[in-house]
């Protein structure tokens, strides 16, 4: 059920390799949509092609850029196609989310995914953009949106996650901080690393940490 995240970087500190190798088998369990977004080098791609995106994403990672965001897709509701690849850009705002949302969990002769669905509605879109995020949080919920969502700013200064039902997995480790929908690191690399879950709320994900905003 999709697999996505956000690493901020602003000391340009290696990308841990059990990253790097969670994130490149993550691809291969969710093959159906991939995204990527970067900062230095800046790299924007959404896509169905896994020839071309896992060496760039391999790149991306290598290069220790500042911040990351990515999503892959493992389709639930909706067509395998471009415009169900995650990575919208709402006004600025890219958007992704590992869950589903009740409200759309149908297939309609659209063959939109049911997260598009749900950021392309009017609502959802005067909220993002108007920080209002307890009325995003209770429309969401009224939507029984279920998982984890990431909202980034283009030059990735807001970086916002909401949760329902789902936790966002919060980690740093060797100054680079790590923020996803399931688990990252694991083992003893773990028990070295500062990490914790936030559940049920909007949060502002930053270097430092997670504030709850509602």
């Amino acid at each position: 059920m999709c697999f996505t995240g956000v690493i901020l970087n602003p000391y340009r500190r290696p990308i841990h390799d059990g990253v790097v190798g969670r994130l490149l088998e993550e691809m291969e369990w969710n093959p159906e949509g991939f995204y990527v977004y970067s900062l230095d080098p800046r790299v924007y791609i959404r896509t169905l092609d896994y020839e071309r995106f896992r060496p760039t994403l391999s790149q991306v990672l290598g290069s220790n850029p500042p911040a990351v965001h990515f999503h892959f897709r493992l389709a639930t509701v909706g067509k395998v196609a471009v415009y169900n690849v995650h990575g919208w850009d709402i006004g600025g705002h890219l958007v992704t989310h590992n869950g589903i949302v009740g409200a759309y969990s149908y297939e309609d002769e659209s063959g939109y995914s049911d997260t598009l669905r749900l950021v392309a509605q009017k609502r959802f879109r005067e909220f993002l953009l108007g920080k209002r995020w307890k009325n995003l949080y209770e429309y969401l919920s009224k939507k029984d949106f279920k998982g984890v969502m990431f909202i980034v700013s283009r030059d990735f200064n807001e970086v916002y996650a909401i949760s329902h039902g789902r936790s966002i997995r919060y980690c740093r480790l060797n100054y680079v901080t790590y923020a996803t929908s399931k688990e990252l690191l694991t083992g003893s690399t773990l028990r070295k690393a500062r990490s914790g879950a936030h559940t049920n709320s909007v949060f502002k994900v930053t270097y430092d940490g997670v504030i709850r905003l509602v």
